[in-house]
């Protein structure tokens, strides 16, 4: 069986059984890279043909492999490409060959005996409350730009979403008290909101928000359509640099580490 074949039923089956797009999209670009590997780098086609020794062999290439190499919109980095993401290779290859055993396309699991780099133990980053202070002062509240800047950060303070549940925050999820966000396994959870919060939150919604399509419900929007994920990223990258926050990382997921330092403090 061709393993670019058997690649793309494997997506079709995670597919219909419900996996989330971003799950999709992480098996598909990394899964794409390991076929073309095999084919031009062991010159192995058919799925029968892998070996634990071409799986050693995508992993070391893998260590080797600078950030960002086939990134659409960030330019290729200096750095090679972290433990943790070689990591998340093995884990979707993992995942994959399971599924061949499963599917009984094949008798032996070549990555059984695939082991995992060693990851490093670090600090995770949290912002400061100067850090805060700095950043909520960079929005000009008199605009529907800087106000929408103002609870987007806000909010990500107070709730603690990812960037992906951010997004997909729908004006029907808002409450009073709370907010409803579909996370990871599409798993639906409540998040409360802190009153001052939730109050900027609604002013935002009825006088800032303006939709170029009426039926648009997204909460978060930029020139009148649905703030992407990509948006939010350059957002941050704009915070960041107005700030002055050199060799400091400023992202969604870390908002999300300072949430959690905050409530365990708290």
């Amino acid at each position: 069986m061709k393993l670019d074949d058997v690649v793309n039923h494997f997506l079709l089956d995670k597919d219909t059984s419900g996996r989330g797009k971003l799950t999709l999209r992480s098996y598909r670009q990394r899964l794409s890279m390991f076929v073309q590997f095999m084919s031009r780098d062991c010159q192995v086609t058919e799925l029968e043909q892998v070996e634990i020794m071409h799986l050693r062999l995508f992993v070391q290439a893998l260590m080797k492999t600078q950030g960002y190499l086939d990134h659409p919109r960030r330019p290729k980095s200096q750095k090679m490409l972290s433990v943790t993401t070689v990591r998340a290779y093995i884990r979707v290859l993992k995942a994959f060959f399971h599924w061949c055993l499963i599917e009984d396309l094949i008798d032996i699991n070549p990555a059984d005996k695939l082991t995992m780099p060693k990851a490093p133990t670090y600090l995770i980053p949290t912002f400061g409350p100067e850090h805060i202070e700095k950043m909520l002062a960079r929005c000009d509240i008199s605009t529907p730009l800087g106000f929408r800047d103002y609870v987007l950060l806000l909010v990500l303070l107070d709730t603690g979403m990812r960037l992906s549940e951010i997004c997909s925050l729908r004006v029907e999820d808002v409450y009073d008290r709370y907010v409803k966000v579909t996370g990871k396994g599409r798993k639906e959870r409540e998040i409360g909101l802190h009153p001052e919060v939730s109050k900027l939150l609604w002013k935002y919604i009825h006088k800032y928000r303006v939709p170029s399509d009426p039926t648009e419900t997204r909460v978060f929007l930029g020139r009148g359509k649905p703030l992407s994920m990509y948006g939010i990223q350059a957002l941050m990258r704009r915070i960041k640099s107005e700030c002055g926050f050199d060799g400091m990382k400023v992202s969604p997921h870390v908002f999300r580490h300072t949430f959690a330092k905050l409530y365990l403090v708290n």
